[in-house]
């Protein structure tokens, strides 16, 4: 049995998403494309409130505002939010594209940021400001970059995301003098989504959106872990038979129950506690599995005793027995992106140190 302490008390950050709502269209984005999927399961996805949330934030010591499909600070709670869990002493991590807020509402956010050490925000902005929008369309670049530095001069702790892509990977190092000039962390990143974006398949939009134009080359490449060359194969760890039937011996390294936080255990904006953000958009395998049961969901959690009994139900505890002990029966994505393979898996940022989204 899974020690459920272990998740809750400060092993993992929770991957909190209680919204749907971003003001961007950016083409790498798998959740944004298609609003009516039932697939995805848009129709049950929706702003979850603070009053129904509240438990949550009383329950787990670390947050990562992060999300699959939303930004966190288009929800209408969120100043709410962040009031309640002031004075708290709660790890947050705010991920943001920081567009479309004015300077007086991000004024009242870092004011309510002071004297929170252990909170912190990632601002997306992927290119110097004015070409940040070429990705993330719709983005005011400038106009967060001015929000950054006010946020810095207001005491908050603010981080750089800069995704590295064709059209702005020769400003690198501008960007990273940049933010060194207002004692910004900077944080170049390298993206694995550029790979057959026309399909669905290996993180593809599936739209047909000829994202080639953005692909880095080589040299700011991430490797995928699905995506094994003749060498890896020869020194990983799973086994392809050439006789037919093809049979495989498959081993995972579970990022959800790794000693070193990769990818947390999440909230999502259905209402429901999922293994990671991974599985977000595989609601059908999920719900086979018994995870969207009405009785996992938030309206149906009054204490932190409930949040406790989700994790220590037969659904979750079998869910993470089978990833040790039937890694062949886990599910289709959590063998492709947990595979064991050290190639491309150190440190659990793949084969590129920078990391990748």
């Amino acid at each position: 049995m899974v020690d459920i302490d272990w998740i809750l008390n400060g092993h993992t950050h929770l991957n909190f998403e209680a919204g749907i709502a971003c003001r961007l269209q950016c083409g790498g984005c798998m959740m944004r494309h298609d609003m009516k999927s039932t697939e995805m399961g848009w129709p049950d996805r929706y702003n979850i409130r603070f009053e129904s949330y509240k438990v949550i934030l009383d329950t787990f010591k670390n947050y990562d505002f992060c999300g699959n499909l939303s930004d966190p600070i288009y929800h209408p709670d969120f100043i709410k939010t962040l009031e309640y869990m002031k004075g708290k002493n709660k790890k947050m991590i705010f991920h943001t594209n920081g567009s479309g807020k004015s300077k007086t509402w991000w004024t009242k956010v870092f004011t309510l940021c002071q004297g929170e050490k252990r909170w912190s925000w990632t601002f997306a902005l992927d290119g110097l400001p004015e070409d940040s929008h070429k990705y993330r369309i719709k983005q005011n670049g400038e106009q967060v970059w001015e929000m950054m530095q006010l946020g810095k001069s207001l005491g908050a702790n603010i981080a750089w995301q800069y995704i590295v892509f064709k059209y702005n990977q020769n400003d690198i190092q501008e960007a990273n003098l940049l933010a060194a000039q207002y004692d910004i962390k900077f944080m170049e990143m390298h993206s694995t989504r550029w790979i057959d974006d026309s399909t669905t398949d290996f993180g593809g939009t599936g739209t047909g959106v000829d994202m080639t134009i953005y692909k880095p080359d080589e040299k700011h490449h991430t490797q995928p872990r699905r995506k094994l060359n003749d060498n890896d194969k020869k020194h990983s760890n799973i086994i392809i038979k050439t006789s037919a039937p093809v049979k495989r011996k498959v081993e995972i390294d579970p990022d959800c129950l790794s000693t070193k936080l990769r990818k947390p255990i999440m909230f999502n904006s259905m209402g429901y506690f999922i293994p990671c953000c991974e599985k977000d958009q595989w609601v059908d395998s999920l719900r086979k599995r018994g995870f969207y049961e009405e009785r996992f969901h938030i309206d149906n959690l009054k204490t932190p005793e409930d949040i406790r009994n989700v994790f220590l139900s037969d659904v979750w505890q079998n869910f993470y027995d089978g990833l040790f002990n039937d890694p062949e029966n886990a599910p289709r994505n959590c063998k492709t992106f947990c595979m064991k393979n050290t190639n491309v898996k150190s440190d659990g940022a793949g084969k590129d140190p920078k990391g990748f989204v």
